[in-house]
């Protein structure tokens, strides 16, 4: 099964942070990487007071199902320090998201797939066009390069990290 996930991180030394999440998924024995986009620095959204990201898309080859990559996603989380809080978009050490699963479409209390905010978000979307701009979300039409051209004109700013 090809995955996607999104990495991000803004608090520490975020490409530490975002190395030693790769390195602990690199290390479950169900999950092979096979692309690593570049490494963007981000505006944050939402909410504005905090420090800009670093945000990156890894694509996964796995045969997991679905509910267990959350798992491993979720402790890789809290092995990293990420303080589970009930607000959304606070500043964090790491964030991993699931973007895709395959052809999946999941609509559940703890998992959406395709990840619902995909469409609207250049710090996923451009990484994610670094490693796959011709890959079609299910239930769309349109790929990952035409949807980053249709959020350009946004303000939020993603520039590649040097």
């Amino acid at each position: 099964m090809i995955i996607f996930l999104s990495l991000g991180t803004n608090i520490g030394n975020r490409v530490q942070n975002l190395n030693k999440a790769i390195s602990l998924i690199r290390s479950q024995k169900d999950i092979t990487i096979t692309l690593k986009s570049k490494i963007y620095e981000t505006s944050p959204m939402e909410f504005l007071d905090q420090d800009f990201f670093l945000n990156q898309v890894i694509k996964l080859d796995s045969n997991l199902q679905s509910h267990d990559l959350l798992k491993i996603t979720q402790e890789i989380e809290i092995k990293l320090g990420r303080l589970q809080k009930k607000r959304k978009y606070m500043p964090r050490i790491i964030d991993i998201d699931i973007l895709s699963y395959g052809d999946l479409t999941i609509r559940n209390k703890n998992l959406f797939i395709p990840h619902p905010k995909i469409k609207s978000r250049k710090f996923i979307l451009k990484p994610w066009s670094d490693i796959a701009p011709d890959y079609i979300l299910p239930n769309s039409k349109i790929s990952i390069k035409e949807l980053l051209e249709c959020v350009l004109h946004l303000k939020d700013k993603v520039k590649e990290y040097k």
